[in-house]
């Protein structure tokens, strides 16, 4: 019909909108549960990744080099892997998938994350988001999570999509926490190999699988709407 408006478009410009990280976070909030988990005994395979070298992209220094080093985000240990492990219900958009442990007096010092994308001249040149996991105590009298001024208590095993631009921190109680984390991406990542067009495909279908009660786009709403 003439003059009626398309709203899959852009209104200004009639192009095409593109999933970014700042619809996802606005449509449904700072923290997404996902329908994603890690196995029962990750642990086990971390600490089996960690004894071969070849599998350690990077890793954090020792705890008195960390706490010498004022630009290093509090005392614990990391390693960051130079693959996606199978079996971590991750999608193929994922790189820099990354293990934390903490012991007690470890933390997380406040800051936030995915802010080297955007350029002095106001251009933002990447778009990707944080998946956070924390497989074991997870009680606050453990590890307490600092998100935004509040604290936050996540499912273990479970994979979360954090907003991670908002200020985030931790303390750890307790020996031994894991914290599981990877960078998904929605542009070019020269981590994972993959087009700007291929990560953006990948980490769409990745959500519309993973997000609880998406809807698919066919889907009828209203008074005829199949689902309830």
């Amino acid at each position: 019909m003439d003059g009626a408006i398309n709203f899959s478009t852009d209104l200004e410009t009639g192009t095409v909108q593109k999933l970014t990280t700042s619809w996802l976070f606005q449509s449904l909030g700072d923290i997404i549960e996902l329908d994603a988990w890690v196995p029962e005994n990750v642990i086990s395979q971390i600490e089996e990744l960690n004894q071969n070298p070849a599998n350690i992209f990077k890793q954090r220094p020792s705890r008195e080099e960390q706490l010498a080093n004022p630009k290093m985000e509090g005392p614990k240990a990391g390693w960051e892997y130079n693959f996606t492990p199978e079996g971590w219900d991750l999608p193929e958009s994922a790189a820099e998938v990354g293990a934390l442990q903490y012991n007690a007096g470890d933390y997380l010092f406040p800051h936030r994350d995915k802010m080297r994308a955007i350029q002095p001249n106001g251009d933002i040149i990447a778009d990707s988001f944080r998946m956070i996991c924390h497989v074991n105590h997870t009680n606050v009298n453990d590890f307490v999570f600092m998100y935004d001024g509040q604290p936050v208590k996540f499912e273990p095993r479970r994979w979360y999509a954090v907003n991670t631009r908002k200020v985030h921190s931790g303390f750890s109680f307790v020996d031994n926490v894991w914290h599981l984390s990877a960078g998904v991406h929605l542009s070019h990542c020269k981590f994972n190999g993959q087009t700007a067009e291929e990560n953006l495909a990948f980490t769409t279908q990745y959500l519309m699988e993973k997000i609880p009660f998406f809807q698919p786009n066919w889907n009828t709403k209203g008074v005829a709407c199949e689902r309830n």
